[in-house]
């Protein structure tokens, strides 16, 4: 884990300042003000207004008037993330501009006992991973987060949850007003175009689901030296990373709950409205590269299976690397 990976609670302090200075915009707040608001002093007020410019928010100190918020940052950051962030599920965000890999992150932390609801963002990763051990490249400008679950589930239905954190996903992203689909089993597109992966890991024991960790990279603002042929959040709607992050674990939120309700099937008619494969042909294969099944895309069953229409009449699949049949 990154030596630089910081830890806070939902809310903090710092996040309730930056909450108030962006409340009141332009006019700004009095040091005193804030301090009384908040119950802190003046000298910790100072020190998280230091903070926060030091993590790239633009915070101007006026004489007589306090402090005055510029602007916030142009990547993604943690505080940032905790204060638009809205759902109680999320009791505690940690991050850091860079690290290597969030997943790997949240993994360490739910083998040390973190509760439910933890989780790790980063503004970039140098060894951010992909479905079958790809690489995901993921530079500045993306949102990058993992989250730490602990469904009360057995370990075989898990393979229904990354469906089902893709559909939050989407919900995330329409809440900022895009219009995704979703490519089975966890890919969302926008236009057609990969805007977002979700990769799911997970600990079990032989009957029961001791962790999950649902890590997810979503495409923000381009980026000069990366791939260019992604969908990118900023094509359509101005939203920051941070913003994206936080509308992206609210959507997980929902989701999640959705799921534990009553698991896929319940979860079914929602994938199935925003997905992209219905009555296409395609192939798929295993991660190995060989060809499972091929044919005309059915649906997804109430288990998430992907349901090809073949020869020999319906096929379930429960996982695979779909491509379309040109």
């Amino acid at each position: 884990m990154s030596s630089t990976l910081r830890r806070c609670r939902v809310k903090t302090r710092r996040s309730e300042v930056a909450s108030a200075l962006a409340a009141v915009g332009s006019a700004g707040l009095s040091g005193q003000r804030l301090a009384e608001t908040l119950g802190v002093s003046r000298v910790a007020i100072a020190k998280h207004v230091t903070a926060l410019i030091a993590a790239g928010y633009d915070i101007a100190a006026v004489r007589g008037e306090g402090y005055r918020l510029v602007s916030l940052p142009i990547d993604l950051v943690p505080v940032e993330v905790e204060r638009l962030v809205t759902d109680p599920l999320w009791v505690c965000i940690e991050g850091a501009a860079e690290t290597g890999s969030t997943n790997e992150d949240c993994k360490v932390l739910a083998r040390s006992g973190a509760e439910e609801g933890t989780v790790v963002v980063a503004a970039r990763q140098t060894a951010g991973k992909g479905r079958l051990g790809r690489e995901w490249t993921s530079p500045e400008g993306g949102a990058y987060l993992s989250a730490l679950l602990r469904p009360p589930c057995a370990p075989s239905e898990v393979a229904s949850f990354a469906p089902a954190c893709a559909l939050g996903v989407a919900y995330g992203l329409e809440a900022l007003g895009l219009h995704p689909r979703l490519k089975w089993p966890n890919d969302v597109q926008l236009d057609g175009k990969k805007i977002a992966g979700i990769l799911v890991e997970m600990s079990a024991e032989t009957d029961r689901v001791e962790w999950v960790v649902a890590g997810c990279g979503v495409n923000v603002r381009r980026s000069e030296c990366c791939f260019q042929d992604g969908g990118f959040v900023n094509d359509v709607v101005d939203a920051s990373p941070s913003m994206v992050a936080a509308a992206v674990l609210d959507g997980l939120a929902r989701a999640y709950r959705e799921y534990l309700a009553g698991g896929f099937s319940a979860m079914r008619d929602a994938y199935e409205a925003r997905h992209t494969l219905a009555g296409v042909e395609v192939t798929v294969r295993d991660m190995t590269g060989a060809i499972v099944a091929s044919g005309v895309v059915e649906g997804v069953d109430a288990s998430a299976r992907l349901v090809l229409s073949g020869p020999d009449g319906s096929v379930p699949l429960v996982a695979g690397e779909v491509t379309l049949r040109s």
